[in-house]
């Protein structure tokens, strides 16, 4: 049977596996740089999520009402990723990750999540969030214009970064505009507004990096130093100067940490 997930492999298969998930609308492109350079010491295999990707072929084949149910997807993403590796998601693709890791434990060696908090909308006992009339109006938009609000939405991930107009051309040339899926789009906002891993995240008992940018105006840093500063196998990072790309803005500074944490957790 033909993996649903989008990989790609780089590194030697004899070192230690890191599994890399991106973020909403985010192409495994955007993060290639930062998994080349994990290739020297690790073997990573990046994934894309359902429907996204600067593949044409990848995007007619995927069944993207299914994928984003998110035990759908956890079924999908260990079927494609490599056995007892190490799990590295970024924003949606951290929240996601950490669901894995809590509740199927077995399959993940450690967690490392970047710009990610366990639940990206407002809740009722939850106020580090986008309020969810805020976020009904970007889904909004991006059913009726999804290439405008997906810039709009770079725009947004960039704010607090030290060179942000670089960046976000960093980050646009990465996105096949011109190709997206607005299936896909929409699914994944659908997960990213329901998904709410409070729970895996305090249940966790993998060893866990969390790394954040201090400046980023998408994920609260007090709703990781709240929620996790008295676990001990849990770990923060918070990076100043630093937006929602801290793996674009601070390269070396985010593999020396991944490093340091897989060689103190490394069985």
């Amino acid at each position: 049977m033909r993996s649903r997930i989008e990989t790609e492999a780089l590194g030697n298969i004899q070192n230690p596996a890191i599994f890399m998930v991106s973020g909403w609308a985010m192409p495994k492109e955007v993060m290639r740089p930062f998994a080349l350079a994990l290739s020297e010491k690790y073997y990573v295999v990046l994934a894309n999520l359902p429907g996204i990707s600067n593949d044409e072929s990848w995007v007619d084949r995927s069944r993207t009402g299914m994928n984003y149910d998110i035990d759908a997807l956890t079924e999908q993403l260990i079927d494609a990723a490599p056995d007892e590796a190490w799990w590295l998601g970024w924003s949606l693709g951290g929240m996601i990750s950490a669901y894995v890791a809590a509740r199927r434990s077995s399959c993940v060696n450690g967690l490392i999540t970047i710009a990610s908090s366990p639940s990206f909308v407002e809740r009722e006992d939850w106020q580090y969030g986008m309020s969810e009339e805020t976020f009904d109006e970007f889904v909004a938009s991006v059913k009726a214009s999804p290439k405008p609000s997906l810039k709009r939405f770079l725009g947004l991930q960039t704010l607090g970064a030290q060179d942000p107009k670089n960046l976000m051309k960093s980050l646009a040339q990465a996105i096949p505009m011109e190709s997206l899926n607005p299936t896909a789009l929409v699914g994944g906002l659908r997960l990213l507004k329901g998904l709410d891993v409070r729970r895996e995240w305090s249940l966790l008992n993998v060893p866990s990096l969390h790394i954040l940018g201090a400046n980023d105006t998408l994920v609260n840093k007090a709703a990781l130093e709240d929620f996790t500063g008295d676990q001990p196998i849990q770990k923060n990072v918070i990076l100043a100067d630093c937006a929602h790309q801290p793996f674009i803005e601070y390269p070396q500074l985010c593999v020396q940490e991944i490093e340091n944490f897989i060689d103190a957790n490394h069985l």
